[in-house]
């Protein structure tokens, strides 16, 4: 009986695996935001996946507006997965920090769409 014989192909890449890898090709790095009232600080990663991409895009106008009643939303979003750290700290903070400390983020991001609205990937 003959010996199986060897394959020497590569595995070929999906489809999805070449979109996305052509897509990041030019992707740059963002350096994350460094919450420091925490210790160690806690790092912020750039709100740039699609979930949050798009449920900034729901909760933010094109003029960098927001209803009030959605801010923790839009505060969870901006902070991603660093958000129950941070919250941790701020939460029984004077509301008068929040905005201040999204508009921090934000400089350092460029994460809600500005007065343009094409702030987001694709425009506004």
């Amino acid at each position: 009986m003959p010996a199986p014989k060897k394959t020497t192909d590569a595995p070929v890449k999906s489809r999805w695996a070449t979109l996305r890898d052509e897509a990041l090709a030019d992707r740059k790095v963002v350096e994350p935001y460094v919450f420091d009232g925490t210790e160690p600080p806690t790092l912020i990663g750039a709100p740039d996946t699609v979930e949050q991409v798009t449920a900034l895009a729901e909760l933010v106008d094109a003029d960098g507006s927001f209803d009030y009643k959605d801010i923790r939303r839009l505060f969870a979003n901006v902070c991603g997965d660093a958000f129950d750290a941070v919250w941790a700290v701020i939460r029984r903070e004077p509301i008068d920090v929040l905005v201040p400390l999204i508009q921090d983020i934000n400089k350092h991001f460029n994460a809600v769409p500005g007065e343009e609205g094409n702030d987001l990937p694709g425009g506004a």
